[in-house]
């Protein structure tokens, strides 16, 4: 490619070439820093290899080349025959330009510094949407009063069975507070703390990005959504011998759609409390990171409560009357069932030497070390809790540059996109995780083997380098955004639900076993796209596709936060 200056005329005739078939062009319409890597995707029924491309800005081209030999043919990842990779990286000055190729429409390329500034803090929208128990619910009266009074529920027999009975005597605890997870009205504490801890992982690393629109306190919304799950967590242990896991149960699922100030189990919630030491450890570290932020900021106050609470948690869960993990058996909620305790452990004895220096709190996080996930996920912590651990054991630090670089295999192998990993049920919410790994490992162990071509290629995919050309954050400025989450609340105020982040594309054969729940007309424009793997349709009846976790947009905020730095760091 050679970066120049051509008349107008000529442009018209280098775009003058027919294509031979129709052309799908995929780039990341948020857009690119000035420093960074740029690939276009043609996608195409024939080869395109030969034909010219050009970049203008106005009236000039500023960029030219050939169209190269296609990367990929059809297969999981690409339902096309062709897939032609453009390089764009020459392009480094901010602006905007226009890609044309023959027999599409031009692509609309952005250059900036910061491109995803009036993004970032977008999904702090939905948490504030999908808040129980709050006056500052976004778009919603408060929720859910009578979590004030939920009654306890206990395991009834093995804890592996999933099964669950009121207490006796009956008795109720106030657990109000904290996030629906996604679709439902459920609470589970695990994605609670999961979702605090990585919102305060985020602001830790580059507070001065994080302004202040939609909080009521002094705080900037990060920290104010972030306190928010903070004094959810401080409610889940309200004595010592109960610990809530879980608020509302599978009679959820079996309601009619309703806002949650609607909800006619309001009152009737049951709150399942089990000494489980990976929800008690989960709790205990995003506690623990919220009392050492908080003391930073000059909130002594919340940071002593905090940090007792994360003392106190932590050391009950060292009894021997404790079990591993709990969960609720249901077809939906066993997806909520984690078995592995030491991520979660580990990183909350990192978190409390970190808070306190004491070192019983590290040896213990030392012992604890656990192996590289096989990959992330709202139960897989292993690499915040490796990550945590990394400057102070090299077992730990090991395990994070194993599991990274796992990773960084799998997306070398996912092209052409640079898949990181599996299709799951919420995929790309899986790569976020993936990538926020990866890409926390490239800045802060200063390594670039492949790490941070991770971060960059599922920043790229969020934002339309994907099949179906979509940004799957919920933005109305972009173009290409998604219309149609999966949330009743969402479609009975007929609202959109800006800052929403999709779970992406799902793997076929689960889908396939749930269409009977799913309204997807049979000529739907996004079924061309789809693969025999991989699917995605942008429609309000998909929960498999179309739902957005709280754990997905906290790490979507960690995301666009990471890729900030280590382009600044270029």
């Amino acid at each position: 490619m050679t970066l120049m200056r051509i008349p107008p005329l000529v442009l018209l005739a280098c775009t003058a070439v027919i294509a031979r078939a129709e052309t799908f062009l995929r780039w990341n319409q948020a857009g690119y820093a000035p420093e960074r890597p740029k690939v276009v995707l043609a996608m195409s029924e024939h080869d395109l290899a030969g034909q010219s491309w050009t970049v203008s800005s106005g009236d000039e081209i500023v960029l030219r080349g050939e169209i190269a030999a296609s990367v990929a043919p059809a297969g999981p990842h690409t339902p096309l025959a062709f897939n032609h990779a453009i390089d764009l990286s020459a392009l480094r000055e901010p602006g905007r330009y226009e890609l044309r190729v023959p027999g599409t429409a031009p692509a609309a390329i952005r250059i900036a510094r910061d491109p995803y500034r009036e993004l970032r803090e977008l999904p702090l929208h939905h948490l504030r949407f999908v808040r129980s128990g709050s006056h500052e619910a976004r778009l919603r009266a408060y929720s859910h009063p009578g979590d004030a009074r939920a009654i306890v529920h206990v395991v009834d027999g093995d804890p592996a069975d999933g099964k669950w009975k009121p207490a006796t005597p009956a008795r109720t605890v106030d657990v109000t507070g904290g996030w629906y997870d996604a679709g439902d009205q459920i609470k589970f504490t695990l994605n609670n703390s999961y979702t605090t801890y990585h919102l305060l992982l985020a602001y830790r690393l580059k507070p001065d990005v994080f302004g202040r629109s939609l909080s009521r306190s002094e705080l900037p919304d990060i920290l104010d959504e972030a306190r928010h799950g903070l004094e959810f967590l401080m409610r889940v242990f309200p004595d010592e011998n109960t610990f809530v896991i879980q608020v509302a149960d599978a009679t959820d699922h079996n309601q009619p759609a309703r806002l949650p100030e609607h909800d006619a189990l309001d009152g009737k919630r049951p709150a399942l409390c089990a000494l489980s030491r990976v929800h008690m450890a989960s709790a205990s570290a995003a506690l623990a990171l919220g009392a050492r932020t908080f003391r930073e900021i000059g909130r002594a106050d919340d940071a002593a409560r905090y940090e007792a609470q994360a003392r106190a948690i932590f050391a009950r869960a060292q009894k021997p009357d404790t079990i591993r993990s709990a969960f609720e058996r249901d077809q939906v909620n066993d997806f909520y069932h984690d078995d592995s305790e030491d991520d979660q452990l580990a990183l909350a004895a990192a978190e409390l030497h970190a808070l306190t220096g004491e070192a019983d709190y590290l040896g213990f996080a030392k012992r604890h070390t656990p192996p590289p996930a096989p990959e992330v996920s709202w139960g897989d912590w292993n690499w915040v809790a490796n990550a945590a651990l990394a400057s102070h054991h090299a077992p730990a630090r090991q395990s994070l540059l194993d599991e990274t670089g796992v990773y960084v295999k799998a997306a070398q192998s996912g092209g052409p996109w640079g898949i990181p990993g599996r299709y799951v049920w919420g995929s790309l919410h899986r790569w976020t995780g993936i990538a926020n790994a990866a890409g926390w490992t490239a800045l802060k162990l200063d390594i670039d083997d492949g790490r941070r071509a991770v971060l960059r290629d599922v920043l790229d995919y969020a934002f339309g380098r994907n099949n179906w050309g979509v940004s799957f954050l919920f933005t109305e400025s972009l173009p290409n955004t998604l219309r149609h989450l999966y949330s009743p609340a969402y479609e009975l105020l007929k609202a959109f639900p800006t800052g929403a982040f999709s779970e992406g594309p799902g793997n076929r054969s689960t889908h396939e076993s749930l269409t009977q729940y799913f309204s997807i007309p049979a000529d739907d424009p996004f079924r061309r796209f789809n693969t025999p793997v991989a699917v995605f349709y942008d429609n309000s009846t998909d929960f498999m596709c179309q739902e957005a976790t709280i754990t997905g947009q906290a790490d979507a905020i960690l995301l666009f936060t990471l890729a900030l730095l280590l382009e600044e760091k270029s």
